[in-house]
């Protein structure tokens, strides 16, 4: 899902954006043979001691097998063609997000109507159904729908220290056969000609492997690649998900 590690608000001790230039954005994720693309333009200028951001996301092409990923891009999909303004503090955290009770509104519905869709239900049970799928989406805490939104700026600010060497990682993951499970394994970061650096995360629990492969910019504090490979094995069978964000500067 696209919604990956958009629980944290990201917090880099050296954040310093380029500004006034537009940041071309783009996330991929690939599961078999499906694909779903999402792009996005950000623009960060300089707000008081913190920062402003601009985001103006594209319309999302194609589709991905899990159907709940689906519906969430669905949501993002609401908000395409308009900018979305973020205010962040001299760290880049997220602290505010302009006219947000319209664009969480936007992006329920949205949702709704897409999980809805994919069932075989008569118009009138598809509208009931759609209802239901938005209450709760609608009553999450404030915090956690601010984090949802504020992925679209988040997920390209660097959150890992950038110092060489390995370190021990445990993160959470989710079993094939339901409910949490802990992904332990190693993370190693090095050096990149040019100046960047590149953090490797490889954890795995019985049936789960995660791989994530990420390339940072210490002088803006900005990620410029991220590769994730998620392997859920099941039954003798296997589900790949790839999902790649590129960051790269956009022509006017």
């Amino acid at each position: 899902m696209l919604l990956t590690a958009i629980v944290l608000q990201a917090s880099t001790a050296g954040f310093a954006p380029p500004l006034d230039a537009p940041i071309r954005v783009v996330t991929e994720r690939r599961e078999d043979a499906r694909i779903y693309r999402m792009e996005r333009d950000v623009r960060f200028t300089r707000e008081g001691m913190g920062y402003r951001a601009e985001v103006v996301l594209r319309a999302g092409t194609g589709e991905t097998a899990d159907s709940t990923g689906a519906a969430y891009e669905a949501g993002f999909g609401a908000l395409a063609g308009s900018t979305l303004v973020f205010h962040l503090d001299p760290r880049g955290a997220i602290v505010a997000i302009d006219d947000m009770p319209a664009l969480w509104d936007r992006f329920c519905r949205r949702v709704a109507e897409a999980a809805a869709a994919r069932r075989t239900l008569a118009p009138a049970e598809r509208e009931k159904l759609a209802a239901r799928i938005a209450a709760p989406l609608r009553a999450l805490p404030i915090e956690r729908q601010r984090a949802m939104l504020a992925s679209l700026v988040v997920a390209l600010i660097a959150d890992e220290a950038m110092t060489p060497g390995s370190t021990p990682v445990r993160l959470p993951g989710q079993s094939a056969y339901g409910g949490t499970i802990p992904l332990e394994g190693q993370r190693t970061v090095a050096a990149l000609p040019g100046g960047l650096f590149r953090s490797t995360v490889r954890a795995d629990a019985p049936d789960v492997t995660l791989e994530r492969v990420t390339d940072m910019d210490p002088r803006t504090g900005l990620i410029t690649r991220n590769r994730k490979t998620l392997r859920i094995r099941a039954g003798g069978l296997e589900k790949v998900s790839v999902t790649l964000l590129t960051v790269d500067p956009a022509s006017e």
